[in-house]
């Protein structure tokens, strides 16, 4: 990469870079663009994709809506600041 590309790309990423540091990220992204070219060197095509370096996976259950009893959703709701009948009442967070 060229210093003008360097400096193409940081006018259209709106980055501002200094005279003084072109010179340090040039040498940077010359290093990642090497980087990048010995992994293409890599032959991937028997590989099959992957989401995960392990065979694990998740394992859901089922949602059971339980009740809960009557003292222990009062004590949660007296230990809040403010309430409004049984729902913590919380300031806004977004406006309209």
């Amino acid at each position: 990469m060229l210093i003008e590309e360097l400096e193409t790309i940081a006018f259209l990423a709106r980055i501002e870079i200094k005279e003084n540091e072109k010179e340090k990220y040039l040498k940077d992204i010359n290093k990642m663009f090497d980087y990048i070219e010995i992994l293409q060197e890599v032959d991937i095509a028997d590989l099959k994709p992957t989401t995960h370096v392990t065979e694990l996976r998740n394992v859901w259950r089922e949602d059971v809506v339980r009740s809960c009893p009557k003292e222990i959703i009062d004590m949660m709701l007296n230990s809040s600041p403010d309430r409004e009948k049984t729902f913590y009442k919380i300031k806004k967070v977004m406006s309209d």
